[in-house]
C-alpha cells in the first residue's frame, strides 16, 4: 500500500491509521506512539489551531525540539490546510524573527512562552495534551496534492534566508512505487537531521508515508553511538547521513552500520576512499548517493553505489531521476523538472521567476529549477556532478551563500565597512569551513568581542572560523575577487589565542583524583581529533575549533577506548576536557593502565606533529626522508634483501605503527620488512634518482606499520645500480642517515656467502626511547623555559616575500638554488665565530637574518632550525626521530651586520637552545592557533647540515652517497649550509614556488654567498 501520486501527506498517515491502527508510528525514548494515537491527537490539535484562525494556505512556524509532539504538530498544521515551517531551537533570536516575518504567520506553535520575541501569539501543544481527541464533527481540510505543505529556509545571496515553499506532492513522490529505496511498514528510520532541513522531511515522511516507524534521536545528530543504539535497540534499518557524517562513522566506528539494509547519503561529493572502505566492510548494505537542491525537495537523482564507481575518474555518480522528476542539461547546467519543484520563494516573485523559468523540451514548455550546478550525462544516462557555477558552497550538508553571511556580518558589526567570506577546503577539495575577511570602517580595526557578536547572531553552520582584518580586497586582472590572494592574507590577522579559563564547576569533584586520568584522556582525544599536540583542559571543545562532526569523532574514540557509550549530548553538556573527564569518572571506570614495553607508547611532540600532518594531508611528502647511493660492481641481490630484513628487525622503530586514536601513540607491530623493489633500468644516475623519487614518494601507511620502503634501479648497460630507501620523518632524522647506512652495510657483509653470522646489538626499543625522553624532561624546568620562550616569541609578524611571476605555481615540487662557496668560506665563518665567542651556526644565522631583512624589507621575523636531542649515548646507534624545533626571533641589531650582529645571534641561539625541551607544536598552539593557515611562527628554516655524511661500505663494491632533491619541504624556504671535505661549504636555498618566486630564491642565495665571502679571514691567513 504505497503513497498515491495525488495523495497529501496527512491523508496518507490517516490511511495507515485506518489500515494498521496499532502499528508504531513514532518511538521516542521509552514512549511509543501508534498510528491511531498519532492521527487522533493530530486531529485534536488541528481543531484547536483552526479555532485560533489557522486555515487553508497559512504558513505556520513550529518551534519545538525533535519528539512525538513535533511530529504531531506537523500533522496538525497540515490537517488545517496550512503549511508548516520547522524552526531550529538553536537558531539565534534575530534569525527566528526574520523567518517568522517572512511567513506572515498568525501564530507560532511552541512550548516556549517567550519564543525569541517574535511578537506572534503562541499556541502550545501542552494546552491540548497528547490524549485529547478531536471534537465531534471535526474533519481535516481537504487540499490538492499541489497545495503548500512545507517551508524550508536556506541561504540567500541577498543577505536574508530564502523561504522555499514546497507542495505535498514534492515530498510524496519520493515514496511512490518503484522509488530509489524501500519504504515499507517494516522500515525504521532514525529522525536525527536538523529540523529546518529538507533531509528531515526525508527521514520523517520516508517512514510515515510507507507505514514505517520514526525513531526520534535526542543526540544533536546521528553519531556512531546513536546509530548503534538505533540498530540494536530499535531495529533501525534505513538511515540518511550527510557525506561528512558518513565519512566520520566509516573512520571511527565502521561496525556501527552493521544491521542496516540501506544507507542514504549525499549533500556533498562522496569520498571515494570512504565509499570503498564501506563497501568492503558492508557489501550487503545498499549505499545510495542522493543529489538535489532544496528547491527540488530532498532528492532529484539517486544512485546505488557499486565498487566499480570508485574507479571512475570523475568520482561517484549522482545517478538517475527519482519518480516524478526529470533532469535536463542546459549549457552544462543541471535543471530539474517535475513534481518535486518548489512553488515559489516567499516574498521574492522576481527571484522565483528567474530561478524557475520555462524551457522548451520536445516542443513543449517545461517549468524547471536552475540549480547553478554543473553536470554531464554519461552514455547510460547517469548524471555526474561537476561542481558549482557560482560562489555557493555546501559545508557538512548545509547550503551556504557566502553573500548572505557577508551581509549579516556587515549588519551585526557596524565597525566593518565591507566583508568577504571565503570557504576553506580540505585536502580533497571539500569545503570544510569559512573565513570572514573584513575591511574595518576606521583605524581602530575590528571591535573587541566581534567573535562573540557573530556567535550570538549567526546560525552555527554560517559562523566563520576566524575574522581577518584586511585593508582592502585583492582582485584579479579582470576585477573579480581574488580568493587565493585573500586566503593568503589570513595570517596577517590570526585570531587571538584561546585562553584556558577555569572549569565551570558544573560537576562535583568525585572522590580522590579519579577524574584526572579521564580528563587527560579526554584532552588527548580532543587534541588527536583537532590535529594538535595538546589542548588546555579548561577550554570548550568548540572554542578550540572543534566542529559538530569533530565532536562525534571525540565521542566515538572515547567510547572505543573506554568500552562504553559516550553520547554526543554529554560532550555538549560538558564541553571541556576537564568537565567531560569528571562526567566520565562519575559514570564509569577509569581508563586502561599505561602501556608496557611493546604496547602503546606516547609520541614525542615532533612525532605527534608529523602524524597529524600525515593524517590531515596524506599526500604531503615533506616528511619523506630519502637516502640514495650509487653502487658499482657485482651486487648480491639476495644479500641486500637479507640486509634490509636484518635492519628492519634490528630497529623496532621501523616496524612500528603510528596511530592517532585514542591518543597519539606508537605500537610495535609484526610487519614484514619492505620488499626490495627492482625497478626498470635507467640510462644514468639522474634518471634513476628521478624514478626513485617518484616511486618512493607515494604515501606511507603509518597506521599499519609501513614506515619505510626500499627500491633498486639498475643502470644501463649494466654493472651499476642506484639504491634508494625512504623513511618517514616520524621514525627518522638527519643523524639516522649514517646509522641506517652503516647498519645496512654491516648486514650486507654478514649475509654474503661464507661470512659468519653477525650479532649486532639492538638499540633502545620504542618504549625505552620514550622513557629516556621522559627522564630527560624530568631534569629540566619546562615551565620556566616555556615562560621565557612565550615572552620572546609573542606577536612574531609574518614574513612577506616579494611577488614574482611564478607565485601561482601550485603543486610543483620545491626548487633548489645552489652555490658552491669559495674554498675559504668555512674558514671565514669559523674566524667570525671565534672572534665573537659563538658557534658557526650563530654566524650563519646573523648573515641569513641580514639578507632576509634586505630582501623582504622586514625588521622582525623568525627563523626555525631543528635541534638534535641525542644527549644519551644509548641513542647514538638508534634510527629514530630525536629532534625538536627551535624558533629564533630576529629583530634589532642582529639584522644590521657586523660583529655586533654576530654576538646578538649568539645570544639568540643560546636562549633558544637552552629552551629546546619545550615542544614547538605546543608553542604554536599557544601563540598562534592553527585556524586560518597562518604560518607556524616562522616560514623559513636555516639548517647547518653537519651530521656525518652517510657511507655504505659494501665489500667488493664501490659506493657513493647521492643527495636527492626534496620531494617537498614543510615551509616556504629551507636554507641549508653543507660542510664539504676540504673545508668548503655548499649553500642550498630550497623554496616552494607557490609561495616564493624563483627570483627571490636566487637573490637570497646570491646575497648570502656574497656576505659570507666578505667575512674577514683569520689573522695571519695568507689568502
Amino acid at each position: 500500500m504505497s503513497t498515491a501520486p495525488e495523495e497529501t501527506l496527512h491523508s496518507a498517515v490517516s490511511r495507515w491509521a485506518a489500515a494498521r491502527p496499532d502499528a508504531t508510528a513514532v518511538v521516542h525514548g521509552t514512549r511509543k506512539v501508534s498510528y491511531a494515537e498519532l492521527d487522533r491527537t493530530a486531529d485534536a490539535w488541528a481543531a484547536a489551531l483552526t479555532a485560533r484562525g489557522v486555515g487553508r494556505g497559512d504558513l505556520v512556524p513550529v518551534l519545538l525540539p525533535r519528539g512525538a509532539a513535533l511530529v504531531t504538530a506537523v500533522l496538525a498544521v497540515l490537517k488545517c490546510g496550512a503549511a508548516y515551517a520547522l524552526l531550529d531551537p538553536a537558531w539565534p533570536a534575530p534569525r527566528i524573527r526574520e523567518v517568522t516575518e517572512q511567513l506572515d504567520a498568525r501564530l507560532i506553535v511552541t512550548d516556549d512562552p517567550d519564543p525569541r520575541h517574535t511578537g506572534l501569539p503562541v499556541w502550545s501543544p501542552a494546552a491540548c495534551g497528547r490524549d485529547a481527541g478531536p471534537p465531534a464533527g471535526f474533519r481535516p481540510v481537504e487540499v490538492p496534492a499541489d497545495a503548500p505543505a512545507c517551508v524550508f529556509f536556506t541561504s540567500g545571496t541577498t543577505g536574508r534566508p530564502k523561504g522555499v515553499l514546497t507542495p505535498h506532492r514534492a515530498t510524496a513522490r519520493l515514496v511512490r512505487p518503484g522509488t530509489f529505496a524501500d519504504f515499507t511498514p517494516a522500515t525504521v528510520i532514525p529522525l536525527a537531521a536538523a529540523l529546518p532541513w529538507d533531509a528531515f522531511s526525508l527521514e520523517l515522511w520516508g517512514a510515515l508515508l510507507g507505514g514505517g516507524t520514526c525513531l526520534v534521536v535526542d543526540e544533536p545528530y546521528l553519531s556512531a553511538q546513536a546509530l548503534r543504539e538505533a540498530v540494536t535497540g530499535h531495529g533501525a534499518d534505513t538511515v540518511w547521513l550527510t557525506s561528512s557524517l558518513f565519512n566520520m562513522i566509516v573512520d571511527e566506528d565502521p561496525d556501527a552500520f552493521r544491521g542496516l539494509r540501506q544507507v542514504m547519503t549525499g549533500g556533498e561529493r562522496l569520498s571515494v576512499p570512504h565509499v570503498r572502505a564501506f563497501l568492503r566492510h558492508h557489501p550487503g548494505i545498499a549505499l545510495l548517493n542522493g543529489y538535489g537542491p532544496v528547491e527540488s525537495t530532498v532528492f532529484a537523482t539517486t544512485h546505488r553505489v557499486t565498487g566499480a564507481d570508485c574507479d571512475l575518474p570523475g568520482g561517484i555518480p549522482v545517478g538517475r531521476p527519482v519518480p516524478g522528476t526529470a533532469v535536463h542539461l542546459v549549457d552544462g547546467e543541471i535543471c530539474v523538472a517535475g513534481d518535486g519543484l518548489a512553488l515559489r520563494y516567499l516574498g521574492e516573485p522576481a527571484l522565483t521567476e528567474a530561478a524557475f523559468p520555462r524551457i522548451t523540451v520536445d516542443g513543449r514548455p517545461v517549468r524547471v529549477y536552475r540549480t547553478g550546478d554543473l553536470g554531464r550525462l554519461d552514455e547510460d544516462g547517469v548524471l555526474h556532478y561537476l561542481g558549482r557555477a557560482d560562489r555557493q558552497v555546501k559545508i557538512r550538508g548545509h547550503r551556504i551563500e557566502p553573500a548572505e553571511v557577508e551581509r549579516q556580518i556587515e549588519a551585526l558589526l557596524p565597525a566593518v565597512r565591507a566583508c568577504r567570506v571565503v570557504a576553506t577546503r580540505d585536502a580533497g577539495g571539500t569545503a570544510d569551513g569559512l573565513l570572514a575577511f573584513c575591511v574595518p570602517a576606521g583605524p581602530e580595526g575590528l571591535p573587541p568581542g566581534a567573535e562573540d557578536v557573530l556567535r550570538a547572531g549567526l546560525v552555527h553552520y554560517q559562523r566563520p572560523g576566524a575574522l581577518v582584518a584586511v585593508p582592502a580586497f585583492p582582485v584579479t586582472a579582470n576585477g573579480k575577487l581574488d580568493e587565493r590572494a585573500l586566503l593568503a592574507l589570513a595570517p596577517a590577522a590570526a585570531p587571538a589565542p584561546v585562553t584556558d579559563p577555569e572549569g565551570s564547576g558544573a560537576l562535583p569533584d568525585p572522590a580522590g583524583d579519579a577524574d584526572e586520568p579521564l580528563a587527560e584522556l579526554a584532552a588527548a582525544v580532543f587534541a588527536a581529533v583537532l590535529g594538535v599536540p595538546s589542548v588546555p583542559a579548561g577550554t570548550a571543545f568548540t572554542d578550540l575549533g572543534g566542529t559538530s562532526l569533530a565532536a562525534g569523532r571525540v565521542c566515538a574514540r572515547l567510547a572505543a577506548e573506554l568500552g562504553r557509550p559516550v553520547p554526543l549530548s554529554r560532550l555538549y553538556e560538558h564541553p571541556t576536557a576537564r568537565d567531560l573527564g569528571r562526567w566520565l569518572a562519575l559514570t564509569g571506570d577509569s581508563p586502561r593502565p599505561a602501556a608496557a614495553d611493546g604496547d602503546d607508547v606516547p609520541l614525542s611532540p615532533m612525532q605527534t606533529g608529523y602524524l597529524t600532518n600525515h593524517l590531515l594531508k596524506p599526500e604531503d611528502r615533506s616528511a619523506h626522508c630519502l637516502l640514495l647511493f650509487r653502487v658499482d660492481g657485482d651486487l648480491d641481490l639476495d644479500a641486500l634483501d637479507t640486509a634490509v630484513e636484518a635492519v628492519h628487525e634490528r630497529h623496532e622503530v621501523l616496524r612500528t605503527a603510528y596511530r592517532a586514536a585514542p591518543r597519539p601513540h606508537a605500537r610495535p607491530v609484526d610487519v614484514p620488512a619492505p620488499a626490495l623493489e627492482i625497478m626498470d633500468a635507467a640510462p644514468d644516475a639522474d634518471a634513476a634518482t628521478e624514478a626513485l623519487c617518484e616511486a618512493l614518494g607515494t604515501p606511507l601507511e603509518l597506521a599499519e606499520g609501513e614506515v619505510w620502503r626500499t627500491a633498486l634501479v639498475p643502470l644501463e648497460p649494466g654493472g651499476s645500480w642506484v639504491l634508494g630507501c625512504v623513511v618517514h620523518h616520524i621514525a627518522f632524522d638527519g643523524w639516522s642517515e649514517s646509522v641506517l647506512a652503516a647498519h645496512l652495510a654491516e648486514a650486507y657483509d654478514a649475509a654474503l656467502p661464507g661470512r659468519p653470522a653477525a650479532t649486532a646489538p639492538a638499540p633502545p626499543s620504542v618504549a625505552e626511547t620514550a622513557r629516556l625522553r621522559q627522564d630527560r624532561l624530568a631534569r629540566v624546568d619546562l615551565a620556566r623555559q616555556r615562560e621565557a620562550l612565550e615572552a620572546e616569541l609573542a606577536g612574531v609578524p609574518e614574513l612577506v616575500w616579494p611577488a614574482g611571476p611564478d607565485r601561482a605555481d601550485d603543486g610543483a615540487r620545491p626548487r633548489r638554488v645552489e652555490r658552491l662557496l669559495d674554498a675559504d668560506a668555512a674558514a671565514r665563518v669559523d674566524a667570525a665565530a671565534a672572534r665573537a665567542g659563538v658557534t658557526r651556526y650563530a654566524v650563519l644565522l646573523a648573515c641569513y637574518g641580514q639578507v632576509l631583512a634586505e630582501v623582504t624589507g622586514r625588521r622582525d621575523f623568525a627563523v626555525g632550525t631543528p635541534v638534535a636531542q641525542r644527549s644519551d649515548g644509548r641513542l647514538d646507534e638508534a634510527v629514530g626521530c630525536h629532534i625538536e624545533m627551535a624558533c629564533l626571533r630576529l629583530r634589532g641589531e642582529v639584522l644590521d651586520g657586523g660583529p655586533a650582529a654576530v654576538a646578538a645571534a649568539g645570544r639568540i641561539t643560546e636562549r633558544a637552545f637552552r629552551a629546546q625541551d619545550v615542544a614547538f607544536h605546543d608553542l604554536v598552539r599557544t601563540l598562534n592557533p592553527p585556524r586560518t593557515g597562518r604560518p607556524p611562527l616562522f616560514q623559513t628554516l636555516l639548517v647547518l647540515q653537519d651530521n656525518a655524511v652517510p657511507a655504505l661500505p659494501l665489500t667488493g663494491l664501490t659506493t657513493a652517497h647521492l643527495r636527492p632533491p626534496y620531494l617537498d619541504i614543510p615551509l616556504e624556504v629551507q636554507t641549508e649550509f653543507w660542510p664539504l671535505p676540504g673545508g668548503r661549504l655548499r649553500l642550498a636555498v630550497n623554496h616552494r614556488p607557490d609561495a616564493v618566486p624563483g627570483a627571490t630564491a636566487e637573490e637570497l642565495a646570491k646575497r648570502l654567498a656574497d656576505l659570507v665571502h666578505t667575512l674577514p679571514l683569520p689573522e695571519g691567513d695568507p689568502s
